[in-house]
């Protein structure tokens, strides 16, 4: 009987030892990994991993630049009419690959029937090739067809307005080179009464339609601002030649210029205004700082309407404010040439 329980007592007692065995190590362990964790903690830079992903975003930014400044430039579209409506893509591909290096081809099809709308858009790699292919393909028969060809309209050239006045140019372009790649002309319109301050809006000119609309999108953010003004980014139209157009091109011209609107006057009253002569299509009023814009354009649906206001002897009068008009123009870049 002692015996057994001398047994029992060396039983409970090489139990107690392992377990106490097993908590040593595991406390062993444990201590080891603080000092590791302390470790590594001390070794850590925590500005190093900040700047990870700031440095991620950078790099993800400049890949971007890398690959829209890859496209083909502006001007090396073309647009190619008069196709043959069975006409393949490929065998459209064969006929301009003979003029030089295709980057992309589209035909434009019907979404319902699939079948082509007769026309193309082919942009090769250069704007030489381009205009090569405009003379080639002008006029060319093919396929019983006699095909149109001519540079692709893409848009390039932004306006920027509510840019704030007393920004220098050289602060202007820092901004706006900042923004996206490609930048290639900045036109910041100076104030010709007071040159060292501008007159609120400026035209940006693109490498090509990609790098302006990447861009046009970022200055539409409501984050971005310039020197604490919210911009108005809109695509400007291509700056034209000095105002002797040809007829063909004045008899597009359906917009009439006018100054000394008063503050606070609405496109809608402007509408009603010069509705008498015509179908107003719309109105625009550039924008600026309160009360320093004062001037708009009234587009008319026909060229016949803005030249007859133009002609009218009457006064136009809001608030006692007289109206001053008398020029019909293209856009607001064609009064800008035209030094207003």
């Amino acid at each position: 009987m002692r015996m057994e329980k001398m047994m029992l007592e060396m039983h409970m007692l090489k139990k107690m030892l392992k377990r106490s065995l097993r908590t040593q190590s595991l406390r062993a362990v444990r201590k080891i990994n603080l000092q590791k964790a302390d470790r590594s903690l001390a070794n850590s830079n925590p500005a190093e991993d900040e700047q990870k992903p700031t440095a991620s975003v950078y790099e993800e930014e400049k890949e971007k630049h890398a690959q829209l400044l890859s496209l083909p430039p502006h001007g090396s579209e073309v647009f190619i009419g008069g196709l043959p409506k069975d006409v393949m893509e490929d065998e459209l591909r064969d006929l301009c690959e003979t003029i030089g290096e295709i980057f992309e081809l589209r035909l434009m099809k019907d979404r319902d029937t699939g079948e082509s709308k007769g026309f193309a858009f082919v942009a090769f790699k250069s704007k030489e090739v381009a205009r090569k292919a405009t003379e080639e393909l002008r006029s060319k028969e093919y396929k019983g067809k006699t095909l149109r060809c001519s540079i692709s309209e893409t848009k390039n050239r932004l306006f920027i307005g509510n840019v704030p006045k007393n920004l220098t140019e050289d602060e202007f372009r820092k901004i706006i080179e900042e923004v996206g790649p490609g930048v290639e002309v900045i036109e910041l319109i100076k104030d010709p009464q007071t040159p060292t301050r501008n007159r609120g809006f400026a035209f940006i000119l693109y490498y090509n339609n990609a790098c302006a609309d990447y861009s046009r999108q970022k200055m539409l953010n409501a984050n971005f601002k310039l020197d604490g003004h919210t911009p108005t980014v809109s695509w400007a139209d291509p700056k034209g030649t000095p105002p002797d157009h040809s007829p063909a091109a004045a008899g597009q011209v359906k917009a009439l210029y006018v100054k000394n609107i008063p503050e606070n006057t609405s496109t809608e009253k402007l509408k009603e205004l010069f509705q008498r002569h015509g179908d107003v299509t719309k109105v625009v009023t550039p924008p600026g700082k309160a009360g320093k814009r004062d001037f708009g354009f009234i587009h008319y649906a026909e060229r016949s309407s803005a030249l007859k206001a133009v002609r009218d002897t009457e006064k136009y009068e809001i608030n006692d404010f007289v109206l001053l008009f008398g020029q019909v123009v293209k856009d607001l870049g064609d009064m800008e040439e035209g030094g207003i």
